[in-house]
């Protein structure tokens, strides 16, 4: 599953999938939601490594605030990610894929 996103069509990405007989689900539509709880538990570890103060500065110091932050965010926050999921794939079922807030 991809997002249609430019690195997703990149020559080099499509031939590599061809090449390993990976098969594609096309066509996704381009900006649609994103339906894979992964992105957005991605999303919240950005959004709370953004939030400290001070910045990482070094490769070292993110790894670090991306495990400490990783380790720190809710079980509650995943169920409730979880517990969406339903909810959003309505949404993109009824605007037949295209972008939409759920």
């Amino acid at each position: 599953m991809q997002d249609n996103a430019p690195a997703h069509r990149a020559r080099i990405t499509n031939q590599f999938l061809y090449e390993n007989n990976i098969p594609v689900l096309n066509p996704w539509p381009p900006y649609s939601p994103d339906l894979n709880p992964i992105e957005h538990l991605w999303d919240l570890l950005d959004r709370r490594v953004r939030m400290r103060q001070p910045q990482p500065q070094t490769l070292l110091q993110l790894e670090r605030a991306l495990h400490e932050e990783r380790d720190n965010i809710p079980q509650q926050a995943v169920q409730r990610l979880i517990g969406s999921m339903r909810r959003r794939w309505q949404a993109v079922i009824l605007s037949r894929g295209h972008h939409t807030r759920y």
